[in-house]
């Protein structure tokens, strides 16, 4: 690749034919360890600054709740403008959202580091918030637009090294700092990552943004017969010649559409097994609200003397009635199997601008696993949430530490949260892997079972290097298989932190049920947002419901900051983490519920959109 070409494709137009997914793994590992650190700046912001809460408070003349206001306000816009850059980034792709929200994030922490009063710099809070919530929305989509569904949980684990980290050693570099030049230097220090994270964007990171598409095949043959699809309790035969004809019929060749239609009334009238395609699952395909004739190329078994063979699925969908009609790619069934894609023209991945609407990713919460998920999410962030924020005074009364120790305690979550994400994002990889290979070795043993149904005592399979397909889409529900020890964990923690300083217990004892909070509420949330980004993904809906996601963490999870104390007082440390330990196993038993059902919401959504056909 020239300079010129690589620049064209960086700052001007990427390929229309190069889809991300099929980027060499060192493209790949760029992409993932630009977007990591975009989302290290903005957690850096909300922690680095609290060892100068009183610095600030000095310095303003104003009151220490003003000052932590400043501090909800960050969190509250971090969790609400993800929404905004979700619906934006549909229409602009991700890369520009990247550098404008950068470019907001630098400009608030300038006016922040020079502001002159405190409601300056609350307002330049608000604005550096704006700035730096994109990557929470956009950074899923990204790593989805990359990455197959059997290596998102590894790259997910590496993104979120960046907003693990960032909490883990923002108080102890801020108080180092701000002691010795001033709480200012923190948010020059801010301006300083952001800077840094623009140039990477500007220089490195590529659009991943693209409608993937594949080429169109002629639906018939000429003088071919229509397939059949075969589905337990369903035949469906395209039989009407309006609704699938032949290449010669779009010319104008009436005798072959004759004959093309005498194919397809024999097919319906007496379906062969040799032409007929057989669908073994319930998870088949999209179908869009109209009438089209469908082509599915799948695996096909031919009776013939010397050996069997199958091709890999592939399912398209055509207008047949129009020859410039406009043509949908079939993709992988969500949960509701509501979207279908649009293809602007056959064979070109293309970049897709999307009419812009604040309120489109709160769509995604009509689908049964994106609310479920969501949900246990939030109530996971809020009980780490309000740990967070009676902790400093909780360890100060009961273990009487300074504040540089009290920041020192923090690291035994930064810790804990990361841990559980690298090893929660690799064991949810390890669970697809299983769940592949267990596919594949099924479709072979069926091979073989179809083969002896034929009189054939052998049947030879060709050989293969791979053990299975990484782009071969998993049901969403697969991954969540790897949460259930973060389930167990994370309850466990909030307890056992909770009556340790209820009781006055050793200070160990409360470290690790801290360390025990972040490790099992990351190694759920690695696989739960993976699965979101997994079920979504299909329809180009990721980023909105990472958005979704990261709105109703960051509203819970403020709301929660807000009550910590008043309940901390009123319950005492051991029931109120009680409490929190209860609504953390109410909402896993969600999942349980989603694991179960998942499949027959799939069927029930597949046979209503085969009912529309």
């Amino acid at each position: 690749m020239t300079a010129a070409t690589y620049i064209r494709e960086l700052f001007i137009e990427p390929p229309k034919t190069d889809d991300p997914k099929n980027w060499p793994r060192s493209k790949k590992n760029i992409v993932v360890f630009t977007i990591a650190y975009c989302a290290f700046v903005g957690p850096l912001g909300s922690s680095i600054y609290m060892p100068a809460v009183l610095q600030i408070k000095e310095d303003f003349n104003t009151t220490s709740s003003f000052v932590s206001a400043t501090l909800s306000v960050y969190v509250l816009g971090m969790g609400i403008m993800p929404v905004f850059w979700a619906s934006l980034c549909d229409y602009l792709g991700r890369r520009p959202i990247y550098l404008i929200s950068m470019f907001i994030f630098i400009l608030g922490s300038v006016f922040a580091a020079i502001s002159n009063n405190i409601w300056v710099f609350f307002f330049m809070r608000l604005i550096q918030a704006v700035g730096s919530s994109s990557v929470l929305a956009v950074g899923g989509g990204s790593l989805s637009d990359v990455f197959h569904s059997s290596e998102r949980g590894s790259a997910f684990g590496l993104y979120y090294l960046g907003p693990l980290v960032a909490p883990m050693i923002g108080p102890i570099i801020g108080g180092v700092i701000s002691y010795r030049v001033g709480w200012r230097s923190t948010m020059w220090l801010l301006l300083g990552t952001a800077v840094i994270a623009f140039m990477l964007v500007l220089f490195i990171l590529p659009e991943t943004y693209r409608h993937r598409i594949d080429e169109v095949k002629p639906s018939v043959d000429q003088g071919e017969p229509a397939k059949t699809i075969s589905r337990p309790h369903i035949h469906v035969t395209h039989s009407d010649p309006t609704l699938v004809p032949s290449k010669s019929s779009l010319h104008g060749d009436s005798d072959s559409d004759t004959d093309s239609n005498s194919h397809l009334e024999e097919k319906a009238t007496a379906p062969s097994s040799e032409g007929d395609v057989q669908v073994t699952t319930a998870m088949e395909f999209i179908v869009p609200n109209v009438v089209p004739a469908c082509v599915i190329e799948g695996e096909e078994m031919e009776a013939a003397n010397s050996s069997i063979s199958s091709s890999s699925n592939t399912v398209k969908a055509t207008i047949g009635h129009d020859s410039s009609a406009t043509e949908r790619h079939i993709a992988f069934p969500t949960i509701d199997n509501e979207v279908v894609h649009k293809v602007p023209e056959p064979g070109i991945n293309a970049l897709k601008r999307k009419p812009f609407n604040p309120l489109r990713p709160f769509v995604c919460m009509r689908k049964p696993l994106n609310a479920l998920l969501i949900t246990f999410n939030a109530l996971s962030l809020g009980a780490q949430f309000c740990m967070n924020n009676t902790l400093p005074i909780s360890f100060r009364q009961v273990y009487n530490l300074s504040e540089l120790t009290i920041g020192l305690c923090f690291c035994a979550g930064g810790l804990g949260s990361v841990c559980g994400s690298l090893l929660g994002g690799r064991y949810s990889d390890y669970v697809i892997r299983r769940w592949l290979i267990k596919q594949e070795l099924k479709k072979k043993r069926d091979l073989k079972d179809r083969a002896a149904a034929f009189g054939k005592d052998e049947v030879e399979l060709e050989a293969s290097e791979k053990v299975f397909d990484v782009s071969v889409q998993t049901p969403p529900e697969v991954r969540l298989q790897s949460v259930w020890l973060g389930v167990f964990l994370l309850p466990l923690g909030l307890m056992l932190y909770g009556w340790s300083v209820q009781k006055g217990l050793p200070l160990a004892y409360a470290l690790v049920g801290i360390f025990l909070v972040g490790f099992g509420m990351m190694m759920v949330y690695a696989s739960t947002t993976t699965t979101i980004v997994d079920a979504n993904s299909a329809g180009n809906m990721a980023t909105s419901a990472v958005a979704c996601n990261s709105f109703a963490r960051g509203v819970f999870g403020g709301i929660a900051g807000f009550l910590a104390l008043p309940m901390d007082s009123a319950m005492g440390s051991g029931w109120l983490y009680t409490f929190w330990a209860f609504m953390t196993v109410v909402g896993s038993a969600g999942l349980i519920v989603l694991i179960v059902k998942a499949p027959v919401w799939r069927q029930r959504a597949a046979d209503k959109a085969l009912n529309r056909v």
